[in-house]
This record gives C-alpha cells, sequence and structure tokens, in this order.
C-alpha cells in the first residue's frame, strides 16, 4: 500500500492511533474489571461485622443454655414435685370419701327423725 499523499498518511496514522488507544482501553478494562474497590471492600466489611454480630448472639445463647446437669437436676426436682401432687391428690380423695360418708350419713339420720 503506497501512500500518496499527506491525508492518506493523516487517516493512516488517526486510524493506528485510535485502534492503539482502543486496544489500551480494552486491556484496561479486561485487567481492572475483578479488582476490589473500595466500595466493595466496605461491603464486604460490613457484611462481615454483621455475621460476626451475629455468631456473638449465637455464642452467647449457647454459654446461657442449661447443661446436662442442670436438666437432670430440675427433671429430678419436677419428680418430687410430681410425688408430692400424688400425694396431695390421695389425700384429697381420702377427705371426699370421709366427706361423702358423713354426707350420706347426715342424710339417712336426717330422714329416720
Amino acid at each position: 500500500m503506497e501512500i500518496t499523499n499527506l491525508w492518506d498518511a493523516r487517516f493512516l496514522f488517526e486510524l493506528l492511533k485510535n485502534g492503539f488507544l482502543l486496544a489500551g482501553g480494552v486491556y484496561v478494562w479486561w485487567t481492572t474489571r475483578n479488582r476490589a474497590t473500595s466500595t466493595a471492600i466496605r461491603e464486604v466489611h460490613i457484611r462481615l461485622d454483621e455475621v460476626d454480630r451475629h455468631v456473638s448472639r449465637l455464642e452467647q445463647t449457647l454459654e446461657n443454655r442449661p447443661g446436662f446437669s442442670e436438666i437432670d437436676k430440675l427433671r429430678g426436682e419436677m419428680a418430687g414435685m410430681n410425688r408430692s401432687v400424688g400425694e396431695l391428690a390421695t389425700q384429697v380423695q381420702a377427705s371426699n370419701a370421709l366427706l361423702n360418708r358423713l354426707h350420706e350419713y347426715l342424710l339417712t339420720e336426717k330422714g329416720n327423725r
């Protein structure tokens, strides 16, 4: 390809210059497309802080829950209370039977007089 005049040379120079700038722009975009920006890093820090607070709450909840020994102690206390309630129920039944007999006695004695 022969360059016949200055306009052809200038056009060819502009074409090569713009091609080089386009290639440079594509290269810069390609290399920085995955680069972490300060905004992305800040968002990751915020998310990490949220996860840290959540884990701290879970750890605190797990530390404050009762252990196996405390649950066994509570079961023993509940069994003792259950026995006490059973004893009260038998006493109430005995008192109820006594009151029923007394009621029948009074009804029969009042009816005989």
